[in-house]
């Protein structure tokens, strides 16, 4: 049986109207899309003092103004307050962790562990940053470090 010209036709016209709509489809689903920023020298501070926000290299970095928004660096904001940050690739997260030094550290002269309770097994304890007692090889005491 003989193809006619009109057959052919619309199987080409269905051909080209699917290849269009995949080609859209997946146009539609890249989610890249340029907006304007507004920069405006804008500084942030905290109880009266400006914070010297900077990313991971040490680069000034500046926050920035979208349809009426302000938005501020995460890195350079959560550090300029102590913070520790970290990036969650496989769950897309910004982790965002209050430092340990926070909470005191407590060591013996002889001891190989550090304490955050001072009368942990009723030893002599002396205060120190924890960045001397991991600093000193020493390990965390199972019974009261969290």
């Amino acid at each position: 049986m003989k193809r006619t010209y009109l057959s052919s036709f619309m199987t080409g016209m269905v051909t080209m109207l699917l290849l269009v709509c995949i080609t859209g489809s997946a146009l539609a689903t890249s989610g890249k899309v340029t907006k304007e920023l507004e920069y405006r020298n804008i500084s942030v501070t905290l109880d009266g003092e400006k914070l010297d926000l900077r990313d991971a290299k040490g680069n000034a970095v500046e926050p920035f103004m979208f349809e009426g928004t302000n938005y501020l660096p995460v890195r350079a904001l959560a550090e300029s307050l102590g913070l520790s940050v970290s990036w969650d690739g496989a769950n897309a997260t910004v982790v965002l962790t209050s430092p340990a030094e926070k909470e005191a550290t407590y060591i013996t002269r002889t001891g190989s562990k550090y304490h955050n309770d001072p009368h942990c097994n009723g030893g002599t304890y002396w205060e120190v940053p924890l960045s001397t007692a991991i600093g000193m090889g020493l390990e965390p005491c199972e019974k009261c470090v969290k």
